[in-house]
């Protein structure tokens, strides 16, 4: 296995990130209670704590374009049937789980839509 020399360094912004996360994810109180780690180890941990809170701001970014009712919404704006195309009308809410890339569940609570012609339930993504 070819290993690749970082010969980059990383700006003083990061750094400072780099040390506000690790408080943030609890991995300077883990280092302080497993000082034997191994590389392994470390980067486990490490991947455990980045999964959880991309999740969390994945979510967080999700729900953030959910700021206005469909019925409040002019047709022409609201979601679309993906099978015939007309505007969705709003059912009520619904909870999704949707799994990341890193293994955590995302919960999505978000307007449930049906489409007045085709009859097809709908709950849209992004």
């Amino acid at each position: 296995m070819k290993v690749k020399k970082n010969t980059r360094q990383r700006s003083e912004q990061m750094q400072h990130v780099s040390a506000g996360l690790r408080d943030v994810l609890g991995m300077t109180q883990w280092r302080k209670e497993h000082p034997k780690a191994t590389w392994a180890e470390i980067e486990a941990a490490v991947d455990e704590r980045i999964n959880q809170l991309r999740a969390q701001l994945i979510q967080d970014v999700v729900q953030m374009g959910e700021n206005k009712e469909w019925r409040e919404m002019p047709q022409e704006e609201r979601p679309r049937c993906a099978t015939c195309g007309k505007p969705l009308w709003a059912r009520g809410e619904q909870t999704r789980y949707l799994q990341t890339n890193g293994g955590e569940a995302v919960k999505l609570t978000r307007t449930y839509g049906a489409c007045p012609a085709c009859g097809v339930g709908f709950f849209p993504p992004g």
